[in-house]
């Protein structure tokens, strides 16, 4: 079948029509049902959910959250995040070198007219969005602390192997196995990073086109927001790299 989707920038100056031609057989990705957890592109080796800790299960389905096709779905709606999930990475440069916006500035406009379909005041509008980037500081926030558990589970399970290593009461291999549990950790957190900055740079993007077509409108909570989730994903990424598996 054929799509042909229309795609605004935020403000309005560009139009660029669309055409996708889909096979029926291509119209949906396929679920994953194996036996493993694949923690993302970063990843050094899929890990078997029978060797994840309670704390690594944890981090793992809060790093869902994360993951840019949910919170496109449930922040942008289906339409557009299903269009985005068919772009091509050339047909995203294609789409910002046409002035469109990029994928940001497009998802931060099908973002704020999807609220406006729901807040007709732009007060409520307003407060809609800035609770929806309070929920993303607070999914964040609880990420950071299964983080922070995990990391110190690898930090034990490692000390404990090398030491059974220099007494010779395990193999090079087992060491390398628990290197690569900890590689696989650390791809987890290193993708919700990812993920975490592309929401942050749609909800900038959403607030700076509301400020624009509602000047003098006081923005600053949700500014607030903002400043406390772009401090939330620093300590991602803090996190991420301090991750070792030496």
């Amino acid at each position: 079948m054929k799509g042909r989707f229309v795609v605004r920038s935020a403000g309005g100056q560009a139009l660029l029509v669309l055409i996708v031609a889909l096979s029926t057989a291509g119209c949906a990705s396929p679920a994953k049902t194996s036996g493993t957890l694949d923690s993302g592109p970063g990843a050094a080796q899929a890990v078997s959910a029978e060797s994840l800790t309670p704390a690594e299960r944890r981090m793992r389905e809060q790093s869902r959250a994360f993951d840019k096709t949910v919170w496109e779905g449930s922040l942008v709606g289906a339409g557009t995040s299903g269009l985005m999930a068919f772009l091509t990475g050339h047909e995203l440069v294609a789409l910002a070198g046409a002035g469109v916006g990029g994928a940001a500035g497009g998802l931060a406009g099908s973002y704020v007219a999807q609220k406006q379909k729901r807040y007709a005041d732009k007060e409520d509008l307003l407060e809609a969005m800035t609770a929806d980037v309070r929920q993303s500081n607070e999914e964040t926030q609880s990420f950071i602390a299964s983080v922070r558990e995990v990391i110190d589970e690898d930090k034990r399970r490692l000390a404990a192997v090398q030491e059974q290593v220099r007494k010779g009461a395990a193999t090079q291999a087992a060491l390398e196995s628990t290197r690569r549990h900890i590689a696989d950790n650390r791809a987890v957190i290193a993708q919700a990073s990812k993920g975490a900055r592309e929401r942050q740079a749609m909800f900038q993007g959403a607030e700076r086109q509301f400020r624009t077509g509602n000047p003098g409108t006081n923005t600053a909570r949700m500014q607030q927001q903002l400043d406390a989730f772009s401090q939330n994903i620093k300590t991602l990424d803090s996190l991420a790299q301090s991750v070792s598996a030496a």
